[in-house]
């Protein structure tokens, strides 16, 4: 089934700049200002450049268990369609435990941040994006023996993470998004997660502040 789904969104991924393109013959040209749910912005060229800042929440699996995981992105739109940008993501367990002395089972990860919108000036449209970046995971911090210089007994991790989503236009500057996709990651040596525990199916909210 696992396979099933990560084949099912690879397919939907590769597809989707043939899918847009073929979204934007078909539809018909406007001069119409984007749609947003509360009123309407200004009129803008589809080539201008924009911002954006967004605080995500994660819900996914990790090391065979249910995690969540805050997070954080931002960069720029180098128009309508296209954004690039970086993020990072927290990620933490049910064992996770975080005190004065003691921290276990918590994890980061991060990187480039790439996406694609399709009619982005539409009050609901469809969004890919993905991130390439690495990661850490640790099983505990503040250990003596640890090897590493931040004190983390752990691994390594690097990912790849693509995603297929919706953004709904709030207004002018304000976005709320959806996605559901999948962590592929790669873990080096250490103590921790298989790069198999480490990959897993993530499910994303945001709310993306901006200039669109």
């Amino acid at each position: 089934m696992k396979k099933l789904a990560v084949a099912l969104l690879l397919s939907l991924i590769a597809s989707a700049p043939a899918w847009a393109h073929a979204q934007e013959v078909s539809a018909p040209a406007s001069a119409d200002e984007p749609e947003t749910l509360l009123g309407q912005r200004a009129a803008d060229s589809p080539h201008r450049l924009g911002w954006f800042i967004a605080p995500t929440f994660d819900t996914t699996s990790f090391g065979n268990t249910l995690a969540y995981g805050p997070g954080i992105r931002g960069g720029i739109y180098l128009n309508r369609r296209l954004a690039i940008g970086l993020t990072g993501t927290i990620v933490a367990t049910g064992d996770t435990v975080i005190k004065d002395e003691e921290v276990r089972n918590l994890g980061t990860y991060g990187g480039l941040f790439l996406q694609y919108l399709v009619h982005a000036d539409q009050l609901l449209h469809v969004t890919f994006e993905s991130t390439l970046g690495d990661g850490k995971w640790c099983q505990r911090i503040g250990d003596a023996n640890a090897t590493e210089a931040d004190g983390c007994t752990g691994r390594n991790f690097l990912v790849f993470e693509p995603v297929a989503g919706v953004e709904l236009n709030l207004s002018r500057h304000v976005r709320v998004a959806t996605g559901l996709g999948y962590r592929f990651a790669v873990a080096a040596n250490g103590v921790g997660p298989s790069s198999r525990d480490m990959s897993g199916v993530v499910m994303r909210t945001s709310l993306v502040f901006g200039s669109f």
